[in-house]
């Protein structure tokens, strides 16, 4: 599981999941908050804006009906419309046909003008709660044509004069056409319009009183009845809104949490690598998120308003979702970006201000660093002398000061002492070690860093041999692998030469050189592929449990015929018991035959090769002596070098290689082989360990 909460994709998916569950919680709540009434307190569908907005629409024609029921009273001239206005209104506002109940009643005297209540009832009784409102109504007698006004107190303040001209035509005038409007007599006080009446001008003008509400319980099919059973299934699903809101503001503290706890580490759950995003300093991210968040509340509050005004409610939401998405998405990065900074140990490290404090503590240091050594000293003491003064005028800075002069002494001495064994380190073979140089002063800390380069000069001196030498042991493979093909072909044709009838006898001596050259620098490449791989450390080597003793009277009995040709006798001492050793049969045995084969070649005729095996420290040792027929006038390391042989005419048959490879051969097997040379004795010692003693089966 928590292998697959670190992959990069499942990262990716707990992010939009906790970014959409925190905006969807967030609008939920607050929604929830909202409508905590109608959730909790039971309050019904009469407090709803449902309710009220249906009132204020049935409220509107109300008012209306009211002034032209007016203008009929005073007698004013009406037109046809307005009388077919009366009779539509009427018709919409019957208690018949609408459960908006109201009276209208004049100001001052109380006198009923109309209402659409049963007959006897009264507004109290009929309706849930009654509302109070007033419309004023003006009409001037003298002039060509009638003018009306009224003013909407609606939720934006918005007043309209209503205009009827003498050519029949209407106009609506707000307070910016307050030009326009003083043509006919009227002026905006900021509140209401007022009419200026002239001296033969005869003004009627009364105020209307309005009561209204909404019946309970509703009697009538109309959109009171539908905003009714809409509330119904509205108000039902809230509780369920209520816990989906629980839901989302519980899954998004969860994934939350899994990504807090997720943030900073890979698939295998080690620490990742800072991306460029947690690279960012801390208080230029800080800055960047409130500008971005601030501009998001700025820049979307004209937008969610525009969309509220004129677009659909979709393109609302739509709009809100964005904003508020863009708000999450900066909160919740920051918020993971602070849990990897903290966890990779950056984020005091990765800030603007802590750069530019050690950028003046840098050109502070480069300043006093700049003078000599002896400067410094001097004027470290001075500041010390002074410090000293200073803090011997209180009694409680002077000890706080020389101890804090104390620990910096100390402090130096540790590093000294860091230094000192650092260099022992390096003298004592390991070049490759490096001085931690951190937090040291600057002297001691540029010492050490000269020790660490001279240590890696050495190691770099070494690896460069170490390269050197296994280049010319591989050139050495590829150019006997190079000369194995032409050699094979000439070897083959020298064969089928020698198949052929020849009469010239020169010719067949020819054949015989060819054959005898051809054979000797067949077994040289050899030889030198041999010792390339033994040298190299490429022979695959399977170490077993092995007899010594019978290994060396095996080949003894191979080189029995060569010896008596040689006329050499063999003088050999074996142990009582078999000496087992731990090693390669194969290549155990190549290491004895080129003893044997060198003993062979290079032992002066007529004297005698002396065997010796025995046991001692834990090795197998296996020693050869013979006197060389040559004499010997190198000493024993440059005789096993390669190509290095101890016949110095070169007049015999050898490539030089025999003894290096035996020793290669046997350092492979964990063995030593070691030459010593006195006078013209040669004598080979090869050890080998041995073999632990096998367990006794069980029973």
């Amino acid at each position: 599981m928590k292998q697959l909460l670190n992959k990069l994709a499942a990262k990716a998916l707990l992010f939009l999941l906790a970014l959409g569950t925190g905006v969807g919680g967030f609008w939920a709540t607050l929604f929830i908050f909202s409508q905590w009434d109608t959730l909790w307190t039971g309050v019904g569908y009469y407090s709803s804006n449902s309710c009220a907005q249906a009132m204020e629409n049935r409220y509107l024609q109300a008012q209306e009906l009211a002034r032209l029921l007016q203008y009929q009273a005073w007698g004013a001239p009406l037109s046809y419309l307005d009388h077919q206005r009366i009779s539509d209104l009427k018709s919409a506002l019957d208690g018949s046909r609408t459960n908006f109940r109201f009276s209208v009643r004049h100001n001052d005297t109380g006198a009923l003008l109309y209402d659409n209540l049963d007959d006897g009832a009264v507004i109290e009784g009929s309706v849930h709660t009654v509302t109070r409102g007033s419309v004023p109504v003006i009409y001037d007698e003298d002039d060509s044509h009638s003018k009306d006004y009224y003013v909407w107190n609606g939720e934006k303040q918005y007043y309209l004069l209503y205009v009827v001209l003498s050519d029949g035509t209407e106009q609506l005038l707000t307070p910016a056409d307050a030009a326009l409007a003083a043509q006919y007599g009227y002026t905006f006080t900021g509140y209401t319009w007022n009419y200026q009446l002239s001296q033969d001008s005869r003004l009627m003008y009364i105020e209307l009183a309005i009561e209204y509400g909404v019946a309970d319980p509703l009697t009538v099919e109309d959109e009171f009845w539908e905003g009714l059973e809409d509330f119904g299934e509205y108000a039902r699903y809230l509780p369920a809104l209520a816990i989906l809101t629980v839901v989302l503001d519980a899954a998004c503290v969860l994934l939350t949490l899994l990504l807090c706890k997720t943030a900073g580490r890979q698939a295998d759950g080690s620490p990742a690598p800072l991306s460029r995003f947690d690279r960012i300093p801390l208080d230029l991210l800080l800055l960047l998120d409130a500008g971005a968040i601030l501009l998001l509340l700025v820049g979307g509050a004209p937008l969610t308003t525009a969309l509220n005004a004129t677009g659909p409610a979709t393109d609302l939401v739509v709009g809100l979702a964005c904003i508020s998405s863009g708000i999450g998405l900066c909160l919740l990065s920051l918020l993971l970006t602070l849990i990897v900074r903290v966890r990779a140990g950056h984020l005091w490290r990765n800030t603007l201000i802590r750069r530019l404090i050690f950028s003046l503590h840098a050109l502070l240091r480069t300043i006093s660093h700049s003078w000599p050594m002896t400067r410094r000293v001097i004027v470290l003491f001075l500041l010390y002398l002074l410090g000293s003064y200073l803090t011997n005028l209180t009694v409680i800075l002077a000890p706080v000061y020389q101890g804090a002069v104390l620990w910096l002494v100390c402090r130096w001495a540790i590093q000294w002492r860091r230094v000192r064994q650092g260099t022992e380190e390096i003298l004592g073979g390991d070049p490759a070690y490096k001085i931690d140089t951190r937090g040291m002063y600057v002297d001691l800390a540029q010492h050490a860093r000269q020790l660490n380069d001279l240590g890696g000069t050495i190691s770099q001196a070494v690896e460069e041999r170490i390269r050197s030498e296994r280049f010319r042991a591989e050139l050495i493979t590829n150019v006997s692998h190079d000369l194995k093909t032409p050699l094979t072909s000439i070897l083959n044709y020298v064969d089928l030469m020698k198949k052929r009838p020849i009469d010239d006898p020169q010719a067949q001596s020819y054949l015989e050189v060819l054959s005898r050259k051809s054979q000797r620098l067949k077994k040289l490449t050899e030889d030198l592929v041999e010792a390339s791989k033994a040298s190299t450390g490429t022979l695959t080597v399977r170490l077993e449990r092995l007899g010594l003793v019978q290994l060396v009277q095996q080949a003894l009995g191979e080189f029995e015929d060569r010896f008596a040709l040689s006329d050499l006798k063999v003088v050999a001492e074996y142990p009582e018991r078999e000496v087992w050793v731990l090693a390669d049969g194969h290549q155990l045995w190549r290491v004895i035959d080129n003893l044997l084969s060198n003993c062979n070649k290079y032992t002066l005729e007529g004297t005698r090769i002396y065997l010796g095996i025995s046991s001692r420290d834990g090795q197998g040792v296996f020693v050869v002596k013979n006197i060389s027929r040559q004499q010997l006038n190198i000493p024993p390391r440059q005789l096993m070098e390669r190509f290095v042989r101890g016949d110095s005419s070169r007049a015999t048959e050898g490539s030089g290689l025999g003894l290096s490879i035996a020793r290669s051969l046997t350092e492979l097997q964990h063995g030593t082989f070691v030459i010593d040379i006195d006078g013209d004795l040669f004598k080979v010692t090869v050890s080998i360990p041995l073999a632990p003693d096998p367990e006794p089966p069980q029973e």
